[in-house]
């Protein structure tokens, strides 16, 4: 298979995939709890996509989670032992698959879902999470750390770049932090003290104070994330820049 031509097929249909401007598409979201720009469809530039794949290798199995029109998923697949593509949008991935037709390659598993409403795979080493919009990051970073997954490749904490998360990393009290970047699990990032620290590496902490106000908005629906299973079965420490990934569903 020609990575390269599938992908220039895909990216001639770019403008079509934009389902955000569609009649329909904004009860589809509300139904699927998709809010602001979370479920918009936007692939990212090549450099956003080159620093994912220089993190992750040949005997890896990756969860790509909202993964738009597959583009990354395919250049993933040529890499990786296996490739679990969800993506919550029927219209672009639909279109997509139809576009890859029958050079979709063997390792490359792809669900037409929102990633909340379905388990983690067995064996998931890495997950990707591009989606500066996320909303539920928490959810996934639980969800995922749970499941056995060791690395979160994702710019949904720092709205920008990419950074590589170790899910396996024991994390500080937030009360310890006393001058510095921090970076919670659920999501939320920030600094800490009167700016005498400004250059200094991400903290990863636990109970950061929006922690609060996300467990409580997320303890009814924490319940009912893992309803399915799966079928067949700018900061500190950051890098590059980039635009938008596809898909939502996170």
């Amino acid at each position: 298979m020609d990575v390269e031509e599938v992908i220039r097929r895909l990216t001639a249909g770019t403008e079509r995939n934009r389902v955000q401007f569609r009649e329909g598409f904004t009860d589809f979201a509300a139904r699927h709890g998709l809010s602001d720009w979370e479920g918009w469809f936007s692939p990212y530039d090549d450099e956003t996509y080159s620093q994912v794949l220089q993190d992750i290798g040949p005997d890896d199995v990756v969860l790509d989670l909202g993964a738009g029109d597959l583009r990354l998923a395919l250049m993933m697949a040529g890499r990786v032992r296996r490739v679990y593509a969800v993506e919550v949008n029927p219209v672009v991935v639909g279109t997509a698959l139809g576009i890859i037709g029958f050079d979709l390659p063997r390792n490359l598993h792809v669900v037409c879902a929102n990633a909340l409403d379905v388990a983690i795979p067995p064996g998931v080493t890495v997950a990707v999470l591009l989606m500066r919009h996320c909303q539920h990051f928490g959810e996934y970073f639980e969800r995922l750390r749970a499941a056995g997954c060791r690395r979160l490749i994702t710019n949904a904490r720092w709205k920008s770049g990419v950074e590589v998360i170790d899910l396996t990393k024991p994390r500080l009290p937030f009360a310890a932090v006393r001058e510095g970047w921090y970076a919670c699990r659920c999501g939320a990032v920030g600094y800490v003290g009167q700016g005498e620290n400004a250059e200094s590496q991400a903290v990863e902490v636990d109970d950061c104070p929006a922690c609060r106000k996300w467990r409580g908005e997320n303890e009814a629906s924490r319940e009912t994330n893992c309803r399915f299973g799966w079928p067949g079965i700018r900061g500190p420490g950051v890098l590059g820049a980039g635009d938008a990934h596809a898909g939502g569903g996170c």
